[in-house]
């Protein structure tokens, strides 16, 4: 299989504006996406895709190959599409396109080494911390016996009502990791659906897919990634890298 690696990145984050720009440990945050994702060895590319010109010349900069879209994008998928079908007017394409979020500094890419036989994939893995259960940052997904998503949402999902539970135990809870492989065919078949009402309640792009009763396989991986929303996110990231690097 061909593969074709693309970072979304958007500069005006309405809870940290520039985000891709800010730095970790003296980077900019887009610059360690692209290297983390870069360590995978499978890559026919590997690409930013972005609309605004301070993070096409923060990549420009540092040797990274971007590719600009238009301004107009509801989320990461539908840049995405646009991204891939420049690739294949200029006679690039792959079998599955892997877009990485722009905001996941700390991307370990063993994460990427699962079975790539369905057209649509997301990956998803354990959450351990408590805080992340009610947290709106964390996208919880749940899943059905088979690995296909059955929802995703931004809520504590399964909710284990005490009055009503009729099982003993706390529920296994997992989060959707901003990682998606996908045909061209299924990037295109995302894009020409409109936008729908739990996709938008939620703020959660892949429910748009569920709702019009389309197939997400999701791959585990015991690899957690940090993504960066707020400044906080940007400070607790920061304090692992730094840790990590110690000496």
């Amino acid at each position: 299989m061909k593969f074709i690696g693309l970072i979304p990145a958007r500069y005006a984050s309405t809870r940290l504006p520039g985000k891709p720009l800010c730095d970790i440990g003296g980077k900019p945050m887009i610059e360690h996406v692209y290297n983390s994702a870069a360590k995978w060895e499978k890559w026919t590319g590997l690409y930013v895709a972005t609309d605004d010109e301070k993070i096409r010349s923060c990549c420009e900069e540092r040797k990274i190959p971007v590719i600009m879209t238009r301004s107009d994008h509801t989320d990461c998928l539908d840049r995405c599409s646009e991204a891939a079908d420049k690739l294949l007017d200029q006679g690039i394409s792959a079998d599955r396109y892997i877009i990485i979020q722009g905001d996941e500094p700390l991307f370990n890419v063993e994460t990427l080494n699962t079975d790539y036989r369905h057209e649509n994939i997301n990956f998803y893995t354990t959450i351990n911390e408590v805080d992340d259960v009610p947290d709106p940052n964390v996208p919880k997904v749940v899943v059905s016996k088979t690995g296909r998503a059955l929802y995703f949402s931004r809520f504590g999902v399964p909710y284990a009502n005490p009055k009503t539970c009729r099982t003993n135990g706390r529920p296994v809870y997992y989060k959707q990791i901003g990682v998606y492989a996908m045909s061209l065919e299924q990037l295109r078949l995302y894009v020409s659906l409109s936008s729908t009402s739990l996709e938008n309640f939620e703020g959660i792009g892949l429910n748009r897919l569920l709702e019009n009763d389309y197939e997400i396989h999701m791959a585990f991986t015991e690899h957690d990634s940090l993504s960066v929303d707020t400044e906080e996110d940007r400070q607790r990231v920061e304090r692992v890298y730094l840790e990590g690097h110690k000496g």
